[in-house]
């Protein structure tokens, strides 16, 4: 247990980068007005994670725009791929080009709740500041039992943003308001980059039937009769286990036995915010994707998959433009409902059937694969109720959005901040 001595020290020691900080930024700040090249600079949800709207967005204006575009990692892997691909990045290896670029930066993007913000050069009124977000859907509340300071904590961060992108004029007029207190001016409702493959079909035909990065997880197993279960549960503001692996009967070797004999594989992830306390082992139709998998895009895999397994997350409502079948484990539903809350009444906007055990589980996937036109069909109704509420599907080129958007801010001298 740490003593009173070394609290005091830890809290010297941050007072003291503070103070550090503050002044290399005073010392830094006048390079935004001297320096006559401006940079766009994104970033993920962690240093460590190259996906999401940032990833999309980043390698479209990459390729289609004349701005200085550069990705912010400190991952070697990361680093590596965009070297390779011909993509600029910023890290720690070259300090002097990360400050001065940072400096210089112009827009700022980022699709979690806070931004790429080195020595606080970016927070000034001469760098934009713009939220891409990663998912909206039902659950887009704040926790209901969270304290107020965590909670005013927690919109203070995404109210430092100059601009926050929404997936429909429903969340941009409503919620932006009543859930994160935004000023009607930040709110723009612009597409998601992540989802913009989604609207081809052609494309994500091609990826279903080819399904490459399921063989780069599991190698000449999967064959052209493989189906892929993708599993997205999301994270708890309480303790959980698994949530697959709380359901009636559930047995590993009876799972993995029914996977192996049906030739199903199933890739799941947890989410970073609160990861649960049990896990999957991995096996030969399993495969845990942790924070080590740098480069992994769950957008990409959805692309592959056949049946989505979820509970509350917001992959949901992207799964549907896919117009694929999509199943629900939820365990914990009134533990979740009463601690977390939903805006609507999840239960009734759930685009396919959820289960209790692991033998009403089998049974379903018996159902879907031997009939996926009809389950998809008699969940039409829901399918179309949450596109139509949460995502505008008249953003099919979000890219295009963006870049117009960006046009106007970078030809506008304007002071972003409120």
């Amino acid at each position: 247990m740490r003593n009173k001595k070394t609290y005091q020290f830890i809290e010297n020691n941050f007072s003291i980068n503070r103070i550090i900080k503050k002044i290399i930024s005073v010392v830094l700040f006048p390079l935004k007005y001297a320096l006559p090249k401006k940079y766009i600079i994104f970033s993920g949800t962690t240093n460590y994670n190259y996906n999401g709207n940032s990833r999309y967005l980043f390698e479209y204006l990459s390729k289609n725009s004349t701005y200085d575009v550069y990705w912010f990692t400190r991952s070697k892997k990361i680093q590596e791929y965009l070297e390779k691909n011909d993509f600029h990045c910023l890290t720690y290896a070259n300090p002097f080009k990360l400050i001065i670029y940072s400096a210089m930066a112009k827009i700022i993007f980022n699709d979690g709740d806070s931004y790429f913000n080195l020595f606080g050069l970016s927070d000034t009124k001469m760098t934009c500041k713009i939220c891409l977000f990663h998912g909206y859907g039902p659950k887009t509340t704040l926790v209901v039992s969270e304290n107020l300071e965590t909670k005013n904590f927690r919109l203070r961060r995404i109210n430092k943003f100059n601009f926050v992108n929404f997936t429909s004029n429903y969340l941009a007029d409503e919620i932006s308001y009543k859930i994160f207190n935004l000023p009607r001016k930040k709110s723009i409702v612009l597409g998601s980059p992540r989802t913009d493959d989604f609207f081809d079909k052609n494309l994500s035909d091609n990826s279903r039937y080819k399904k490459e990065m399921l063989t780069s997880f599991f190698g000449d197993k999967v064959n052209q009769n493989s189906k892929v279960i993708l599993y997205t549960p999301t994270w708890r503001p309480y303790n959980y286990n698994l949530p697959l692996m709380t359901i009636k009967g559930f047995n590993e070797k009876l799972f993995n036995d029914y996977l192996e004999k049906n030739n199903i594989f199933l890739i799941y992830t947890t989410h970073s915010v609160q990861r649960p306390s049990s896990f999957l082992k991995n096996t030969k139709n399993i495969k845990y994707i942790d924070e080590s998998f740098h480069l992994y895009d769950t957008n990409e895999m959805m692309l592959e998959t056949d049946i989505l397994l979820n509970d509350y997350s917001t992959t949901s409502v992207e799964f549907s433009i896919l117009k694929r079948p999509q199943i629900f484990c939820m365990p914990d539903y009134d533990e979740y409902n009463t601690t977390k809350g939903f805006i609507d009444d999840y239960k009734k906007t759930m685009p396919g059937d959820s289960f209790d055990d692991i033998h009403n589980f089998f049974s379903l996937l018996d159902k879907i694969i031997d009939n996926e036109s009809q389950y998809v069909e008699n969940y039409k109704k829901e399918r179309e109720y949450l596109l139509d509420k949460y995502y505008n599907l008249s953003n099919t080129k979000s890219v295009e959005n963006y870049n117009i958007f960006l046009k106007t801010i970078m030809g506008v001298n304007k002071n972003y901040e409120e």
